[in-house]
């Protein structure tokens, strides 16, 4: 009998939360209809859309996006948050660095628009109050508490503070031993952790020191480590001449002045470059723990005239790419600028006899085409050619041979190969420093055999500057 009581009780127990599911599920399905009633396509059009909320206790941002539009939900949603952000304000505090420089190059402007940015990439709290579909358009409405955005944006200021001040221990200390690489990495490191609240006051408190605003304490460091580094050369002009291995190395030492006592400075970046010159061309070097930075694209400077060299430290290691958006980059830029220094040449030809042997279609070539473009090119970079083999420093021997391919008549096409070789033999020695060859250049073009060697001898050309000059580059003799 106490059995088949018990199993009625679970029977009735069972059969009450049945239905007690039953009317959960109901009571959810009229909430999913009454929630899918906000987009529906009967709804009015809601009063947030035609008349702007107003409120002292959010942030409100309101924004729309065709359907036309992929992922026009997404694009909606990103507009409202700009909408929202444009209530937040960027007040540039009376203690903050940017109070010093905002009047310079419109810098002011430029870090609203980069907190502004900032602040939405990493923006919290806030809420969909609202959407609306309707007339091809979708519309969304959001909030944030501006109590909460307030001690949210406090806590992320302490936290960067904090963080900062870390770094910025490491960087003094690093200082005072004369690392003065490991010194700049730290402050900037300490800036980007206060980058995003240049615009508040970052007082903090430091031993031996008191109260201090990391922010103005740490570009005046910058600056001032910047102000302290010079690049002095060893010579005031150094001669020397194209691809000779006997050159003076030009170089030049970096030191840091502080207190009226220089230190040379081991692990900076330089990079080496033509300022007054259409030369792309660059070096990145490091002073070595003498502090001794070399310079081995001097021979690449026009030959027979003086040309200056500048070593500018490398700040693309600390702040990055300089792109139009690295706000550090232009910040340092500002005021002063990154340490530099010139090296002075002036380099001399190295002298060449040239001899050529050069045939087309079978036949000695008149003017010999294909070697006076390995003049050109050769005089350009390296060479002053003389008439005497007796004065030159090498001989320079140059092969070729243009042989006629095929002819298609149907289009009236014809065809040309080209082979040719450059052997570059030392005077004095006799050795052969330089060899080698462009085998099989097919030039092709309408009309004739000699338009389609011409074809062949401009596709030489190029190769001789992509192929044969780097490789001449890195030759000493």
């Amino acid at each position: 009998m106490l059995i088949l009581v018990r199993n009625k009780l679970q029977i009735m127990h069972l059969h009450r939360n049945t239905i007690a599911i039953g009317l959960a599920g109901l009571l959810f399905a009229l909430y999913s209809c009454s929630s899918a009633s906000i987009t529906s396509p009967d709804r009015k059009a809601p009063s947030w859309i035609k008349e702007r909320p107003v409120s002292d206790e959010y942030y409100i941002g309101i924004g729309v996006a065709s359907m036309n539009q992929d992922n026009y939900m997404k694009i909606a949603k990103s507009n409202a948050l700009t909408d929202l952000i444009s209530e937040i304000s960027v007040t540039v505090s009376g203690n903050s660095v940017l109070h010093q420089i905002e009047n310079e190059a419109g810098f002011k402007e430029e870090f609203e628009s980069y907190t502004r940015t900032s602040i939405k990439d990493h923006l919290e709290g806030y809420e969909l109050v609202d959407s609306y579909t309707g007339k091809g358009n979708h519309w969304v409405y959001y909030r944030l508490s501006i109590d909460k955005y307030q001690r949210l944006k406090r806590e992320k200021l302490e936290q960067a503070k904090s963080l900062a001040k870390d770094f910025y221990e490491k960087a003094a200390e690093a200082e005072q031993s004369y690392n003065i690489h490991n010194a700049i990495n730290y402050y900037v490191k300490a800036f980007e952790a206060v980058k995003p609240h240049l615009d508040e006051d970052l007082s903090i408190f430091v031993l031996n020191r008191g109260r201090i605003n990391l922010g103005n304490v740490l570009y005046q460091n910058i600056q001032e480590i910047f102000s302290a580094i010079r690049v002095e050369p060893h010579q005031e002009l150094f001669r020397i001449k194209a691809l000779s291995s006997g050159n003076t190395a030009v170089k030049a030492t970096v030191y840091y002045t502080k207190e009226e006592a220089r230190h040379r400075v081991s692990g900076l970046p330089f990079v080496f470059s033509f300022p007054d010159l259409d030369i792309n061309e660059t070096e990145q070097v490091e002073s070595n723990n003498s502090g001794v930075i070399n310079c081995s694209i001097a021979t690449t400077a026009p030959k027979g005239k003086r040309q200056r060299i500048k070593a500018a430290l490398n700040t693309e290691v600390y702040f990055g790419k300089h792109t139009e958006d690295n706000l550090l980059y232009k910040l340092f830029s500002i005021q002063g600028s990154r340490p530099y220094g010139y090296l002075t040449v002036e380099v001399a030809d190295l002298l060449a006899y040239f001899e050529a042997e050069e045939k087309m279609f079978g036949q000695p070539a008149a003017g010999k085409p294909v070697s006076n473009i390995f003049r050109k090119e050769l005089t350009q970079h390296f060479f002053s050619l003389v008439q005497e083999r007796s004065k030159a420093d090498v001989v320079v021997k140059i092969a070729s041979s243009t042989t006629k391919g095929k002819k298609m008549d149907q289009y009236d096409l014809f065809t040309a190969w080209l082979d040719c070789n450059i052997r570059v033999i030392h005077s004095n020695t006799g050795a052969e420093v330089y060899s080698t060859g462009l085998q099989n250049i097919k030039g092709m073009k309408t009309g004739s055999y000699e338009m389609a060697a011409q074809n062949a001898r401009e596709k030489a050309q190029q190769k001789i500057q992509q192929k044969i000059i780097p490789e001449l580059r890195n030759i000493k003799f």
